[in-house]
């Protein structure tokens, strides 16, 4: 569920600004009233993006939250600006035939394959492995390998809870409400640093494409084709995520670090 807004990859003036570009609905909010004439658009998993920034091939983009705790001060964060739930994600998934509580009492261990798009829905699934389905007994396996259990996120997840290929869909926001009380936050614009005045003006581009989104999300929900949601699914979809994180997201940033800091070895496939 690519959406199809028209941003042009090839052929951009030198002058233009690079962004990181995540094609995922979720994130259309960003885009679709930034200026064409001053930034570019390079598209990437999230996993990817992250790697970009680092590698300063681009100036700023949303990369998951594990990827910044891993950066550290090689980046900064673009005023509280990302990508949470406080409830269900409705795009982030673990799949499976019979429900994980039942598996875990298999004596043989569970194959979970696991997205190569995101570190951070690994790291969760992995603190929510332990912290509420008590289950230690598992393998994580790239994505296409046979398995028990899958790990899906972005549109693909959308696609695959709606075709109904899998009898079990966890929606991995939800079951961390669950756990905790508070909001999951799956990713934060960040710049890698070479300009913080540029920083600061493009943080109040990306807040006003927000806010203007917001008013008209028909004329949003139309940019799209392909999808498996109608209209108004897609206008439910992006409102059911908050863009502007706020205290209750940074609690649970906080608390989600330190799960993982207790979980001790970085465990990725990718």
């Amino acid at each position: 569920m690519r959406y199809t807004m028209k941003l042009r990859y090839m052929n951009r003036p030198s002058k233009q600004i690079k962004l990181g570009h995540m094609t995922y609905l979720n994130s259309a909010v960003f885009y679709s009233n930034l200026s064409k004439s001053k930034y570019s658009f390079h598209p990437y998993t999230p996993r990817e993006m992250a790697k970009s920034i680092e590698e300063n091939k681009i100036f700023a983009g949303p990369i998951p939250y594990a990827e910044i705790i891993r950066l550290g001060e090689k980046i900064t964060p673009l005023s509280n600006i990302g990508v949470a739930c406080k409830n269900d994600a409705k795009s982030v998934f673990v799949f499976s035939d019979i429900s994980i509580s039942k598996l875990k009492f298999r004596k043989k261990k569970i194959i979970i394959a696991v997205t190569s798009h995101s570190a951070t829905s690994v790291q969760l699934l992995r603190i929510l492995l332990r912290d509420y389905w008590s289950l230690e007994n598992y393998e994580f396996v790239k994505e296409g390998s046979p398995h028990d259990v899958s790990l899906v996120i972005g549109d693909p997840a959308i696609e695959a809870k709606k075709s109904g290929l899998y009898k079990i869909a966890c929606d991995l926001a939800l079951i961390w409400k669950e756990l905790t009380g508070l909001p999951f936050v799956f990713a934060e614009w960040v710049s890698n640093q070479s300009s913080l005045k540029e920083s600061d003006i493009l943080s109040e581009n990306i807040k006003n494409s927000i806010k203007l989104n917001n008013k008209n999300l028909d004329k949003l929900a139309r940019n799209f084709s392909g999808h498996f949601f109608d209209k108004n699914e897609i206008i439910s979809y992006i409102r059911n995520f908050t863009y502007i994180l706020d205290d209750e997201c940074r609690k649970g940033q906080l608390e989600f670090r330190k799960r993982l800091e207790t979980l001790n070895v970085w465990d990725s496939l990718y």
